[in-house]
């Protein structure tokens, strides 16, 4: 049962993970395949090209495998504090996720290797962020986890046993600020292209600056 936590945490859920589909779903038009925040497909990949000898393939994949983690090594470092509690080193990850997102919108069109790599870098730095906050409770870049923890929720519901309402709660939201973002950022990346990712920069931004050292004494 995840413990009542305080009210913002809903708008990391839902703006976070909106971000992060918006930036995945970007990354991977730009590249025409992988994208930066589903590790278990892009390991794949590096499977894939390591078997068959692609080395373009496994290029991509260590990049982004390597860089995601670096970003949430960093985060890690930098990242101080008591679970839940928001600190001015959180926010500066995110600031920091929207400078990385910054560059990439300028180059990914000419250099899309290079802009999706620091697309990766930057996700990490928004994950580590987040999980390290919130105790791995909100997990952002990524659903696997989250499909994983609402299915088992519907089935304990299901058979009449006591389940977490509050977790089957934030995995719909996360959920469905994911692929939310990846549908805007394809609409707009149609008009925008690689340009696309200033708005999940712009986003970043106010939530790096919006996340105060202080923490809420409401919870939900």
């Amino acid at each position: 049962m995840i413990p009542a936590f305080p009210r913002w945490v809903w708008a990391w859920a839902i703006a976070l993970p909106w971000m992060a589909g918006w930036v995945n779903t970007v990354a991977l038009l730009a590249l025409h395949h992988g994208g930066v925040t589903h590790l278990t497909g892009i390991s794949t990949e590096g499977a894939i090209g390591l078997a068959t000898g692609d080395l373009h393939l496994l290029g991509h994949a260590a990049a982004i495998l390597g860089l995601f983690t670096i970003g949430c090594a960093i985060s890690a470092w930098i990242v101080r504090g008591e679970r839940w509690t928001r600190t001015r080193a959180a926010g500066g990850m995110l600031l920091g996720e929207g400078v990385l997102l910054s560059v990439a919108a300028t180059i990914v069109d000419t250099r899309p290797v290079l802009g999706t790599c620091l697309c990766a870098l930057a996700i990490g730095f928004q994950n580590g962020t987040s999980s390290l906050v919130t105790g791995a409770v909100l997990r952002t870049s990524h659903l696997t986890g989250m499909f994983t923890d609402l299915g088992i929720a519907i089935g304990q519901a299901l058979r009449g046993a006591r389940f977490d309402p509050r977790r089957a709660r934030i995995c719909l939201v996360v959920i469905a600020s994911f692929i939310s973002g990846g549908i805007a950022g394809a609409l707009v990346f149609q008009t925008w292209s690689g340009h696309a990712l200033w708005l999940a920069a712009m986003l970043a931004i106010v939530a790096g600056v919006a996340t105060p050292s202080r923490e809420s004494l409401a919870t939900s």
